[in-house]
C-alpha cells in the first residue's frame, strides 16, 4: 500500500508561477464590460467579426450577445424548454461557430452554430441525463439563432452531474472535436462508480463508453473515415484516458491543445493526437511514479460509501505498474506546478491543483516576450495563467507559468481580441468581486513591430448591395490596412482602393446589377482573400 507522507509538498523540476499578477502593472488596464450578475453562469465566449461576444449561459440556458464595448446582453436563443440543469456542471455548455459564418456573417450557406447541452431523456420518471450536440442557423437580419432550425448532430450520450467537460471546437479539417469528462467517478458521493476512461467502445454504435474521451465527429454527427481504430473498432473516439478536459483550442500550426483537471495532483496541458491514451486513472500527468497512485474505490463496495480522499481501503496501483501494460500513452507538456514529490494531505483547497477551466492561444505577435502563448483560466486558484510555447508549438519553452491576472473570481473562459493587445474573460456567478461578468484586459505598453496583414476573417455587408458595401476583416497586424479590387466576371478591374481599414465603406453606385468579386491584397499586393458581391 502506498504510504501517505504528511510533509511539505516538494515541487519538482523548474516549474514556477510568479506571485505578482502582470495586469497589476502600469501597462495594463482591467475593466468590467458588464454589470455583476449580467450573465447567468457563462460557460463559453466567442469573439465575432461584428465586434460582439456570443456567450452560452450554462444555468441561464440561453445564447446571448454582448457588444465588445460593453453593456447589457441581448438574447439570441432560449433553450429553457430543452436544457436540463440542476447541478454545478450540467446545462448549456460548449459552442462552436462554422468557419463560413466567421468569414461572412451575412452568409446563408453554412451559417451554423453548434451547441452542447444536457437534457432529460425521460421526463417524469426521474432524471435520465444525456448529452446532445445541436446545430442552429444564424439569421443576420434579426441577429439571432433560429430556434426552429434545430438539427440534432448527435444525442443519447450519457451525461453526469460532475465533470461533464462539454467543450467543442471545429478544426481546420472541418471536423467537430468534443470533450467529455469522466463524471467525477471514484470520488466523494460517486466513489462507488467505476472510472471508464480506459474502456473503449465495442462497436461503432456503442456510445456507452464515451466517458473520459475526446470525440471527433463529422459535422453531421457521423464517424470520420480517418478516425483511429482502437481495440479493433472505429468510433467517434479520438483520444481516451482523460479526466475532465474543460478546454480545447487549435493553434495556427494545426495542433490541438487541451487543459485538463487533475485530482489532488497533476492538472495537465496536453497536445491531442489521434489514438493516444492520456493515462487516467492509471497515470496522472507524467509517468513519474511521484505522488499519484490509483485507488480504485469502486472495487470495494463495502467501503466506497465512506470515501476518504486521504486513504484507500485496498492496494494502490503505482504509475509504473500501469505503464507497463498501457498502449499509446501520451504524457502532458505541462502540469501547472501540480506535479509534486509526495502525496498531498488535507482538503482540496490545500492541494496544488489549480482547476483549469478552459484554454486559448495568443498568436497576436505584438506583446513583447509572449510569442505564442497558452492562456488558461482557473477555478480554484483564482488566476489566469500564461505559459509560452516553443517555436514549433510542440512543448513549453521553459516550463514557467506567469500569473497574468488574479482575483477571488472563478475564471470560466478566456478569449483573444483580433487586435493582438486585448483579452477578455468570463466569470462564474458564485464567487469573487466580479461575478457573472465579462472582464477586459487591455495592454498599452511598448509593441513589437508587426507589418504583416494576414486576414483571417472577411465579410461584406450588405450583400446583395446597391450603393455602398462595408468591408469588415480581422488580422493579427496592429492597425491593419488592405488594398482591394472589384472585378467583374470577365476579369476586368472596375474599382481599386488602397489602405482601407476595418469597417471601411466601398462606393459601388457606378456598378451595374450583377455578380462581382472583391479581392483583398496586402501592401505588397499579395492576394489574401476573395468574396463574391451581388449588386442589385
Amino acid at each position: 500500500m502506498k504510504t501517505k507522507l504528511l510533509i511539505l509538498l516538494v515541487f519538482i523540476g523548474q516549474y514556477s508561477i510568479s506571485q505578482t499578477p502582470i495586469t497589476s502593472g502600469p501597462d495594463w488596464t482591467v475593466t468590467n464590460l458588464t454589470s455583476n450578475q449580467e450573465l447567468n453562469y457563462p460557460n463559453t465566449i466567442v469573439y465575432m467579426p461584428d465586434n460582439t461576444f456570443w456567450i452560452t449561459e450554462r444555468v441561464g440556458k440561453k445564447v446571448v450577445k454582448v457588444s465588445t464595448s460593453g453593456g447589457s446582453k441581448t438574447e439570441m436563443l432560449d433553450l429553457t424548454s430543452l436544457v436540463h440543469q440542476s447541478v454545478s456542471q450540467d446545462g448549456l455548455m460548449g459552442m462552436a461557430i462554422h468557419p463560413d459564418l466567421y468569414a461572412d456573417m451575412n452568409t446563408t450557406t453554412n451559417n451554423y452554430v453548434f451547441l452542447v447541452y444536457t437534457y432529460d431523456d425521460d421526463p417524469g420518471a426521474g432524471v435520465s441525463k444525456k448529452f446532445r450536440v445541436a446545430r442552429y442557423t444564424y439569421n443576420s437580419g434579426t441577429g439571432t439563432l433560429n430556434s426552429g432550425s434545430a438539427y440534432t448532430v448527435i444525442d443519447n450520450i450519457e451525461a453526469g452531474n460532475d465533470h461533464n467537460s462539454g467543450k467543442i471546437v471545429i478544426g481546420p479539417d472541418l471536423k467537430l472535436y468534443w470533450t467529455i469528462g469522466e463524471f467525477g467517478h471514484n470520488r466523494t458521493s460517486r466513489a462507488c462508480l467505476e472510472i471508464r476512461s480506459q474502456y473503449l467502445p465495442t462497436s461503432s454504435s456503442d456510445y456507452s463508453d464515451y466517458k473520459g474521451k475526446i470525440l471527433r465527429l463529422n459535422l453531421d454527427g457521423t464517424i470520420p473515415s480517418d478516425n483511429p481504430t482502437l481495440n479493433g473498432i472505429k468510433s467517434h473516439v479520438y483520444t481516451y484516458g482523460h479526466r475532465n478536459a474543460q478546454g480545447i483550442v487549435f493553434g495556427s500550426n494545426g495542433m490541438l491543445y487541451s487543459s485538463e483537471h487533475g485530482d489532488k495532483t497533476d492538472d495537465e496541458i496536453n497536445i491531442i493526437a489521434s489514438g493516444k491514451n492520456y493515462g487516467w486513472p492509471l497515470i496522472a500527468g507524467y509517468n513519474d511514479d511521484s505522488a499519484y497512485a490509483y485507488c480504485n474505490w469502486s472495487s470495494y463496495p463495502a467501503n466506497c460509501g465512506s470515501y476518504d480522499a486521504n486513504s484507500c481501503p485496498g492496494a494502490y496501483i503505482d504509475e509504473s505498474t500501469s505503464a507497463a501494460t498501457m498502449p499509446n500513452f501520451q504524457p502532458p507538456i505541462g502540469t501547472y506546478n501540480s506535479t509534486v514529490a509526495s502525496e498531498p494531505s488535507g482538503g482540496w483547497l490545500t492541494w496544488p491543483t489549480v482547476a483549469p477551466s478552459s484554454i486559448n492561444i495568443y498568436e497576436g505577435g505584438l506583446i513583447p516576450t509572449w510569442g505564442k502563448s497558452l492562456f488558461i483560466p482557473t477555478l480554484k486558484a483564482g488566476m489566469i495563467l500564461r505559459t509560452k510555447l516553443n517555436a514549433a508549438g510542440t512543448g513549453l519553452e521553459d516550463g514557467t507559468y506567469e500569473e497574468f491576472h488574479s482575483g477571488d473570481e472563478r475564471f470560466r473562459d478566456v478569449i483573444m481580441d483580433p487586435d493582438g493587445v486585448t483579452l477578455y474573460a468570463i466569470t462564474d456567478n458564485n464567487k469573487g468581486t466580479s461575478r457573472g461578468v465579462i472582464m477586459k484586459f487591455a495592454y498599452s505598453g511598448v509593441l513589437l513591430s508587426n507589418n504583416k496583414t494576414d486576414v483571417t476573417k472577411f465579410s461584406l455587408s450588405p450583400n446583395p448591395a446597391t450603393d455602398n458595401v462595408k468591408l469588415t476583416f480581422q488580422s493579427s497586424a496592429f492597425n491593419p490596412s488592405v488594398n482591394i479590387q472589384v472585378i467583374d466576371l470577365q476579369g476586368k478591374i472596375l474599382i481599386k482602393e488602397n489602405d482601407l481599414t476595418n469597417n471601411s465603406d466601398i462606393n459601388i453606385t457606378n456598378l451595374s446589377n450583377g455578380l462581382y468579386f472583391i479581392k483583398i491584397f496586402d501592401k505588397d499586393l499579395k492576394e489574401l482573400k476573395t468574396k463574391k458581391l451581388i449588386v442589385r
